[in-house]
């Protein structure tokens, strides 16, 4: 496994409890990208980054570091309301992917990902806006998936996806 360093960007927290978790199972060095300032001595990098609009959050820290990156063990983490289980979810997740990061990047990671938590009064105004967009989308939609539902709920009550268990097929990898 090597020297592990665990690197996030969280917004609102979720990604953060992640990241938190994940560094003490790994009994890894864990950095928010402000903080980390040299990542030469890991061999392995676990990043953590919420989906925002389709574009992960901190991929400029990623591709600022690619040169670097691509020679570690490079672990990606998405952190994001929609349910990951879902394949139709997934693929939008690596839509955005693709298009936020660059290609050697990707193809040098393997990506996993996590479901977040959502506070619709919390958010910042950018995101509110987003949201705002997205919620009026759905109002107008005849048929919604269970998912986009419990968004819908999230305008006047907080959700919490947050399952710290579901990173245990990552942990699993890591040390092998």
């Amino acid at each position: 496994m090597g020297k592990t360093a665990v690197v996030y960007r969280s917004e609102y927290g979720s990604t953060k409890k992640y990241a938190t978790y994940i560094g003490k199972q790994l009994q890894a060095h864990l950095f928010s990208t402000d903080e980390i300032k040299d990542i030469s001595d890991y061999d392995t990098i676990i990043y953590g980054g919420g989906i925002y609009g389709g574009s992960l959050n901190g991929n400029d820290w990623l591709k600022r570091n690619q040169e670097i990156l691509c020679k570690k063990n490079l672990i990606i983490f998405t952190c994001g309301i929609s349910n990951p289980s879902v394949e139709k979810n997934m693929e939008t997740i690596y839509t955005g992917l693709k298009q936020c990061l660059t290609e050697e990047l990707l193809r040098h990671a393997k990506v996993f990902s996590f479901r977040g938590a959502l506070d619709f009064k919390k958010l910042k105004f950018t995101h509110k806006g987003m949201m705002t967009v997205m919620f009026q989308i759905l109002k107008g939609k005849k048929e919604r998936s269970v998912d986009e539902e419990e968004l819908l709920k999230s305008r006047k009550e907080p959700i919490d996806f947050v399952d710290l268990s579901a990173v245990e097929p990552m942990i699993t990898y890591v040390k092998e």
